[in-house]
């Protein structure tokens, strides 16, 4: 019923059994090394998300609570569980995710605090004991006059290998003519919390789903494919010294079909979603190598993982 990818990439936490247990997976060992279960004498317990805490020992647990009565199912309000891994135990019960965490928290590289990009699109440093805002990285503030305002993407260009630094994907808003903008990467110094090198390189992919090779010489976007009307997609390769775009190609797919990831060399990339086909094609020469067909349906995203 859902999968997330725990902050170590050596095991899934994977939500079964109706959506009441948690069974974390193993990938070295191809195995399920421990089962969490949620039930509850007398309610129907649906597991709806994960959020793992720095440090690994403690889990946000995203649940409904359905009560049987005797004629009828009661629905009581959705709420999140503080639950500790290792004793197998809910610590708390929450209403909702603590508000400092609400706009979409991560766990800093370390994997000893939580880094969360405030509405001004700051990065602050928040304790996970405290919940209390230890530092923060200015990057609202123009560093030159005339540079537009910085948007940070998600995507660590480094992916967490460096403790001491984030090389993020970034877009430039044109001071004058809002709707135009541009991209570059920005280095996050996460040592000294301040901005290293900023780098723009002109007019970016737009668009929407941005995949970067492991090594971080290529990117993969797409633009196009909305609706059942528009359903040829357009599938951009850029090499990210320069933020060039080397080729593209237009395709059509099925709907709910779209570009899901390239892979860690960036030879290839992958188009999934909807249906059992997994279409791989080349990123030099944009043809596709060849379908692979699985049992069932493919759900959820794509995880490109480190060897």
């Amino acid at each position: 019923w859902g999968v997330t990818l725990l902050f170590d990439k050596r095991r899934f936490a994977v939500i079964t059994d109706q959506q009441k247990k948690v069974e974390v997976v193993d990938r070295d060992a191809g195995a399920v090394t421990s089962v969490h279960d949620f039930g509850e004498e007398g309610y129907i317990i649906r597991i709806r998300g994960i959020t793992e805490l720095p440090g690994g020992t403690q889990w946000y647990v995203r649940t409904e609570r359905i009560k049987k009565l005797l004629d009828h199912y009661e629905f009581e309000p959705s709420n999140y569980l503080l639950y500790d891994v290792v004793q197998k135990k809910v610590v708390r019960k929450l209403r909702r995710l603590p508000t400092i965490l609400s706009r979409g928290a991560r766990i800093a590289p370390d994997g000893q605090s939580w880094h969360v990009f405030d509405r001004d699109g700051n990065l602050q440093i928040v304790d996970p004991k405290t919940l209390k805002e230890t530092a923060k990285v200015d990057l609202a503030t123009p560093l030159f006059t005339g540079q537009g305002r910085l948007s940070i993407g998600r995507t660590d260009l480094l992916f967490g290998r460096d403790p001491k630094k984030y090389r993020m994907l970034c877009t430039f808003s044109d001071p004058v003519q809002h709707n135009r903008s541009s991209w570059g990467y920005v280095d996050i110094d996460l040592e000294h919390n301040k901005i290293g090198e900023l780098v723009e390189w002109g007019q970016g992919p737009g668009g929407w789903g941005t995949f970067v090779s492991r090594d971080a010489k290529l990117a993969v976007a797409t633009t196009g494919g909305f609706g059942d009307n528009d359903r040829k997609m357009t599938i951009a390769v850029y090499e990210l010294e320069h933020g060039k775009k080397l080729r593209e190609v237009s395709e059509e797919f099925r709907p709910r079909q779209s570009l899901s990831a390239i892979s860690p060399d960036g030879s290839k990339f992958y188009v999934a979603g909807a249906g059992s086909d997994f279409q791989i094609f080349d990123s030099t020469t944009l043809k596709k190598l060849k379908t692979v067909e699985f049992d069932g349906e493919i759900y959820g995203q794509v995880f490109v993982l480190d060897g």
